[in-house]
């Protein structure tokens, strides 16, 4: 018994437990210009690409798996985009289970500076002037989608197919303040400097082509 008057404090301590799972992310942009690059007739085959990451990074036996998965783009064919995005959302087995997220594309005529004459840029030969196509509010997509999923799911392991510079702060973030091991997926040329020290390995798609690789048919004329 305890003296009357004596409280009895009782701390129960919580256990954390351990973190697994891991998350995808692409830039479709960035994953066509690398596999173009290759110069390839053949296309990735993303659920393929999924089942080499969890195979290669994760612990499968125990259960780790890619809990989310996201795909963006900006597409300027919508008919085409929507059979493509179709066939990205099917869930494992049948397919590699992403969610797309699609934007736009902006498109601005160039022009020469004042200091060098001003007036359009134009094509050489026809005359025809020059447009530069941009994706718009892709990266900042990605960015927000990502420390979105990990707020809610603190997973592991991120699988990065993107190149550009412009992740580097997020990523730092989550290698340095949260523990997430980091694999960034593409091309060495390409990846950005500001990207490359935080990456535990890189997934080299000039390496792994040919066990990612989707046939596309041949039609008859």
């Amino acid at each position: 018994m305890t003296p009357e008057g004596e409280q009895r404090i009782v701390v129960r301590m919580s256990v954390v437990p351990e973190r697994s799972g891991a998350a995808w992310f692409i830039d479709g942009a960035y994953v066509s210009k690398v596999w173009q690059a290759l110069q390839r007739r053949d296309r990735p085959d993303y659920l393929k690409l999924r089942r080499l990451l969890e195979a290669s990074y994760l612990n499968t036996e125990a259960g780790e798996a890619i809990e989310d998965a996201y795909y963006f783009t900006a597409e300027s064919d919508a008919a085409k985009a929507n059979s493509f995005h179709s066939a990205l959302s099917f869930p494992p087995p049948t397919g590699p289970g992403l969610r797309v997220k699609s934007y736009w594309l902006t498109k601005k005529a160039l022009h020469w500076p004042a200091a060098m004459g001003g007036g359009p840029v134009v094509h050489p030969q026809t005359g025809e002037p020059f447009e530069l196509t941009q994706q718009k509010a892709v990266d900042v997509g990605l960015v927000f989608h990502l420390l979105r999923s990990f707020a809610i799911r603190r997973w592991r392991t991120l699988f990065l197919a993107a190149g550009d510079g412009d992740f580097h702060e997020a990523v730092q973030h989550l290698v340095e303040n949260e523990g997430v091991d980091v694999y960034l997926i593409g091309a060495l040329s390409s990846i950005s400097d500001e990207l490359r020290p935080y990456a535990r390995a890189i997934v080299r798609l000039d390496e792994c082509a040919e066990q990612l690789a989707r046939s596309i048919p041949i039609r008859a004329t």
